[in-house]
C-alpha cells in the first residue's frame, strides 16, 4: 500500500520479533525511530493509538491519521480487545480464531473486509492473504496480534498532541465515522480534517491515489517534504 502512495517505508505496528506488543510498547519503538531524523508519521486503522502515543513521546514533523480509534473502538474490535485483555496470551482467540485458515477465511468473506470497502471485489482472498496473512502466520505473530488487541482496552488521549495533525478520513466508514475526526479537529489546535469522499474503512488500499493526492497537498501547504513520511499500518 505504501508503495502505491509513494511515501516512505511501511512498517507494521505489530512486530513479533520486538519485546512487548501493546500500543505503549510499540509507541516507544516508533518514538526511537522518530528521534533518528525528520519524520511524518502516517497511521491507519488500529495503528492509530500506537502512532498517537509515539507522537506524544517524541513529536514528529507531522502526524497523519486515517480512520482509526481516537475515542472508542468499533464494537467488533472492542469485543476482541476484551477477550484478549481478560485472557493473557489470547487464549482461544490466539490458538484457534487467529489461525490463518479461519481468520483469513472470515476476513475474506462478505462479513469481513468486503464490508470495509466500496467495491467488495477489491478484497478477494489473495488480497486479504497478502495484507493480513503475515500477521498470523506464526505462533509468535498470533501472540503479538492478541497482545496488541488486548492493549486497546485503553486508548491514549490525542488531545495532548503538540505537532501538526492531519485527519485524512474516509467519510463513509461505519466503524470510525467522520465524527471521530471532527471531534479531534475541534478539540486540538492546529488539527486539520480532510475527507476522502465515499471512502470506506480500508480506503487507503482501495483508493490509494485519493489518499496520496490529499496527503501531498497538505504536506505542500505545510512546507514538508514527502520524503520524510513513514507509514504505520
Amino acid at each position: 500500500m505504501i508503495e502505491r502512495l509513494g511515501y516512505g517505508e511501511a512498517r507494521s505496528v505489530i512486530d513479533p520479533s520486538a519485546p512487548g506488543h501493546g500500543w505503549s510498547d510499540r509507541a516507544a519503538v516508533i518514538a526511537e525511530q522518530i528521534d533518528r531524523g525528520p519524520t511524518v508519521l502516517v497511521a491507519h486503522g488500529l495503528a492509530v493509538p500506537a502512532a498517537v502515543a509515539a507522537a506524544l513521546l517524541t513529536p514528529p514533523v507531522a502526524l497523519v491519521m486515517s480512520n482509526g480509534p481516537l475515542r472508542r473502538l468499533d464494537p467488533f474490535t472492542r469485543a476482541l480487545a476484551g477477550l484478549c485483555a481478560t485472557r493473557p496470551g489470547g487464549g482461544l482467540l490466539q490458538h484457534s480464531l487467529l489461525r490463518p485458515q479461519p481468520w483469513l477465511g472470515w476476513l475474506a468473506s462478505s462479513a469481513g473486509l468486503r464490508r470495509a470497502v466500496v467495491n467488495p471485489y477489491v478484497m478477494d482472498r489473495d488480497t486479504v492473504a497478502a495484507l493480513c496473512g503475515p500477521l498470523v502466520a506464526t505462533k509468535e505473530g498470533r501472540a503479538a496480534v492478541a497482545a496488541y488487541l488486548g492493549s486497546l482496552r485503553e486508548l491514549p488521549d490525542p488531545r495532548a498532541l503538540r505537532c501538526p495533525v492531519l485527519l485524512l478520513w474516509g467519510d463513509a466508514d461505519p466503524l470510525y465515522p467522520s465524527e471521530e475526526a471532527a471531534f479531534l479537529e475541534s478539540a486540538l489546535t492546529g488539527a486539520q480534517h480532510r475527507s476522502v469522499p465515499g471512502g470506506q474503512h480500508v480506503h487507503p488500499e482501495e483508493r490509494p491515489w485519493e489518499m496520496a493526492d490529499r496527503l501531498a497537498a497538505w504536506l505542500a501547504e505545510q512546507g514538508i517534504s514527502p520524503a520524510a513520511a513513514t507509514r504505520m499500518s
